[in-house]
């Protein structure tokens, strides 16, 4: 009995002995570490245009780098503030789409998605980046502008300040030249009625001029009896009191400039001849109209 239990210390001993030196064990393998994935670096977005037209798409591409994923399975997303993308990866076109605020600035943004495995997982690693596109509805915005023009130097109350505020400084002497004519128009004449209709918009294709033709037509009445505009000087051309009308087409030539369109001169070509009347209203002074 002795030597049994004595024999059997002795084992347990052993046993423990060799497991303490590196003999074989019942212990787990423990799990793999973790992988260490960098995230995607979009190096650059760039535009084919940075200044685009409403419905005119534009190319936008990314430059991507990623040191574990080829840049062919990563995951593109783009986005905007308005307008659709078409296309996917690295290259796409985007459309601003009609109606929006114009001029103006809209963001575009890409996330990239790199998906890798993990020990038993699957991890994501996401970047992102934004380009900004200036915008523009180039035929509707210089509609608008000869409208507002026209309009607000068709109201007599309006301050000639205010009708030639839109007109751009770059232009020479053009809006010096049109507050001259308003003044003067403003001092001989008070405009009853009017009818402004946009009839045509010409823009070239290095889109910095432009030129916008509108229907006008207006009733006016002769309210100096000294009338300071030239026509007016003819005998009989603008008697005090008298109602005359005059219509033809007012034509602008305009700049863009500072992302946006401005006036530079305005003309008057009537429909028919040009009377003594409408050369005083307009406050041509030549003997031929522009």
């Amino acid at each position: 009995m002795r030597r049994v239990l004595a024999g059997a210390i002795v084992a347990a001993v052993s046993a423990l002995a060799i497991a303490a030196c590196g003999g074989s064990s019942t212990s787990p393998t423990p799990p793999p570490p973790p992988v260490v994935n960098t995230p995607p670096q979009i190096k650059s977005i760039t535009l084919s245009d940075s200044r685009a037209e409403v419905g005119t798409p534009i190319t936008v591409t990314a430059v991507v780098e990623d040191q574990e994923t080829p840049v062919a399975n990563l995951t593109y997303a783009w986005t905007a503030d308005a307008g659709t993308f078409a296309g996917t990866g690295a290259v796409v076109t985007w459309l601003p789409p009609a109606g929006v605020k114009t001029p103006a600035d809209y963001v575009l943004t890409l996330t990239v998605t790199e998906r890798y495995t993990s020990g038993s997982t699957v991890a994501e690693n996401k970047t992102s980046s934004t380009a900004s596109v200036h915008v523009n509805d180039s035929l509707k915005e210089l509609a608008d502008l000869s409208v507002r023009f026209l309009n607000n130097f068709a109201i007599s109350s309006v301050p000639p300040e205010t009708c030639v505020s839109e007109f751009s400084d770059a232009c020479g002497a053009g809006k010096k030249d049109e507050l001259s004519n308003i003044r003067e128009n403003r001092h001989d004449f008070l405009i009853l009625a009017s009818t402004i209709r946009p009839t045509s918009v010409l823009v070239p294709s290095a889109r910095l001029t432009a030129t916008v033709h509108t229907f006008c037509a207006f009733t006016s009445r002769v309210i100096a009896t000294q009338p300071q505009t030239g026509g007016c000087q003819v005998a009989g051309a603008c008697p005090f009191n008298s109602v005359q009308d005059v219509k033809g087409d007012c034509w602008t030539t305009n700049v863009y400039d500072q992302g946006r369109w401005w006036l530079c001169e305005s003309h008057f070509t009537p429909q028919g001849a040009l009377t003594d009347f409408g050369r005083a209203f307009f406050g041509i002074r030549g003997p031929s109209f522009p």
